[in-house]
């Protein structure tokens, strides 16, 4: 940036535009910014279509449009990046052996808002919230808003000349945070508040009273959090990855998001070092980023995750998948029409020309085809697509059923990496492809483990085939309350669980881990085909009241070829271990001397 003025300029977004203009048509290969705090308004910014799996699609505007760039290097040197509004700071599309490092990235107003609970009345179902975050009441309803009277837009006419950035998005997904720990509060589901529609009275400026039905109002001292409509709340990753390759990002600090830390689509090598979606010391919030920390859907190569921190995230840590599409309608002997399910999906490029996929059956996700090379794909609208496969499909699939693409799946390596303090869970690994995940230390609300599929919401795809889970310490997680979810939880998931055929997962080992949990529901493993579980140190902890007291320690469900050895479990409460095995497992073996002395089996 040594060729570009930029002290007191206060929006920094169209200089940083043309110094990387600059950059590409001279070839050059690093662009440094000297040490400082940068702010980035949307005003100037240049903006794309971009259609995001698992985000909101719709125009986006961007201070860094890293598109057709390869061999480049942004270093921020320790730099503050402070963003206004409705922007993604960085969209890499088409680039390759991309390194972004040193820097960190926030908002100045959050895509949260964020109230202390002052007073609650139980017997009303009112609440009072102490709010700073920029919000507005109108026609009983409260609105969190980005707009800020000092940004820097002309007004003309007694109006603001730049009305695109003004945003007001209504109070909705909301949940209870505890100071004290920085974390969900403990069984938070008993305070759920219904996804839309609380009532609010402002009853003095910055104080505001809200009414809605819920099983208990939230405690004094307590922080409600909002992060406003379903499908209107993901606009504003900090990071967009498509169709580029060998990436690192190297001490980055995502102190906020409005969506994902970083989210990666149909890309190739993907490498975090100390990439950490963290709070912003003395910010006195609550929230990092309003959706996962990362996510990675149809990447191949391999990903590296290390000496990360993911914290206080309203969604997961890491999430790897692949997405199936549904038959919509079977065309001729070649051709499906084919759809995504879930609006976030809408506009997800599912394959290309040349890519391998194979069609599976909607009921047990079983494959009923050999791999299939697509010969043509034309994209219809945003949700219909036609798919020409090389070889017939005759009488071998119906509606309904879904198509995976398995070009595009990753290998991994997640390891020395902290998780905490996050709503939902801390891994959720759905890849065919080798994967290690070793030496983290994970605490968050929901399972630490979730290995799942399913064509039901989401229609994430990809069975495990090589998992293995190893010398990880996990501490109190499973505390939100919503069912006994099991710190391991493997469960794709069928519509009818009673009548299960086949195997999904297959060759998944857990050992050598510390498990502390205050909980019973340790390992929920469904239709796998080579399990193993040795070796891991579970201690009971008294940090919270047991919430599922009766929930069995381990369920093996629909498995084959089981291995449960070297266990050891310390029990507070002096109860017997247990362990269920239903009759549709086979080959299941307890090693004499394992904690889970107690075998029983379940229809």
């Amino acid at each position: 940036m040594k060729d570009f003025n930029i002290e007191g300029i206060k929006d920094i977004t169209p200089i940083v535009v043309q110094a990387l203009e600059k950059c590409k048509e001279e070839g050059i290969s690093t662009l440094q910014f000297p040490k400082g705090t940068y702010h980035f308004y949307p005003t100037f910014a240049p903006e794309f279509f971009c259609e995001i799996v698992n985000n909101d699609n719709g125009l986006k505007r961007t201070a860094f449009p890293i598109i057709d760039f390869n061999n480049f290097v942004i270093d921020g040197n320790g730099s503050d990046f402070i963003f206004h509004g409705k922007m993604i700071p960085f969209i890499i599309e088409e680039s390759s052996n991309i390194k972004i490092t040193n820097l960190s990235i926030d908002w100045e107003v959050p895509f949260t808002l964020e109230g202390l609970v002052v007073a609650n009345d139980a017997t009303k179902q009112t609440f009072d919230i102490e709010v700073k975050t920029p919000y507005v009441v109108e026609f009983d309803r409260l609105y969190l808003s980005l707009e800020r009277e000092d940004s820097p837009y002309e007004r003309k006419f007694g109006k603001r000349f730049a009305m695109w950035e003004h945003y007001n998005l209504e109070v909705a997904e909301s949940i209870i945070w505890d100071p004290k720990t920085m974390a969900p509060l403990y069984n938070t589901k008993l305070y759920d508040t219904p996804e839309r529609g609380i009532h609010a009275k402002e009853l003095k400026k910055g104080l505001i009273r809200l009414q809605t039905e819920m099983e208990k109002v939230p405690p004094v001292g307590s922080i409600f959090v909002s992060k406003g409509d379903y499908l209107q709340n993901r606009t504003s990753p900090a990071f967009r990855v498509l169709k580029s390759k060998d990436l690192e990002l190297r001490n980055v600090n995502v102190h906020h998001a409005g969506s994902m830390g970083l989210i990666v689509e149909r890309s190739e090598n993907i490498t975090l070092d100390g990439f950490n979606v963290v709070l912003k010391k003395g910010s006195g919030r609550m929230i990092t980023a309003t959706a996962d920390a990362t996510h990675f859907c149809n990447v191949k190569g391999t990903i590296i995750i290390k000496n990360c921190t993911f914290e206080n995230m309203l969604d997961d840590s890491v999430n790897i998948h692949g997405t199936y599409v549904r038959v919509n309608k079977i065309i001729d002997d070649y051709t499906l029409a084919v759809e995504t399910y879930h609006p976030h999906q809408n506009g997800f490029l599912f394959g290309e020309e040349g890519d391998s996929v194979q069609v599976i059956e909607q009921h047990n996700f079983q494959v009923i085809t050999e791999p299939l090379i697509l010969k043509k794909v034309k994209r219809i609208n945003e949700k219909i697509s036609y798919i020409t496969f090389n070889k017939p499909i005759t009488n071998k699939v119906a509606l309904y059923d879904g198509v995976e693409n398995i070009s595009w799946n990753a290998s991994a390596i997640i390891e020395n990496n902290v998780v905490r303090n996050n709503r939902a869970r801390s891994f959720i690994i759905k890849t065919p492809r080798k994967v290690v995940v070793r030496n983290n230390h994970l605490s968050s609300q929901m399972a630490s483990f979730r290995i799942t599929g399913g064509l039901g919401l989401w229609n994430e795809s990809g069975p495990n085939v090589d998992l293995l889970i190893e010398n990880n310490l996990i501490e109190n997680s499973v505390y939100g309350g919503n069912g006994a979810q099991a710190v391991f939880l493997i469960d794709p998931q069928y519509i009818d669980k009673k009548n299960i055929k086949g195997k999904y997962s297959k060759n998944i080992t857990i050992r050598n881990n510390v498990i502390k949990t205050f909980d019973s529901s340790i390992l929920v493993a469904m239709s796998v085909d080579g399990l193993t579980f040795e070796n891991n140190e579970i201690i009971q902890t008294d940090t919270f009241k047991p919430i599922f007291p009766d929930a069995d320690n381990v369920q093996i469900i629909n498995c084959n070829n089981v291995l449960i050895k070297g266990n050891t479990y310390k029990k507070l409460d002096g109860k017997e271990t247990t362990i269920t095995i239903d009759e549709k497992s086979t080959n299941v073996t307890v090693a004499k001397g394992d904690a889970f002395k107690k075998k029983s089996s379940k229809n």
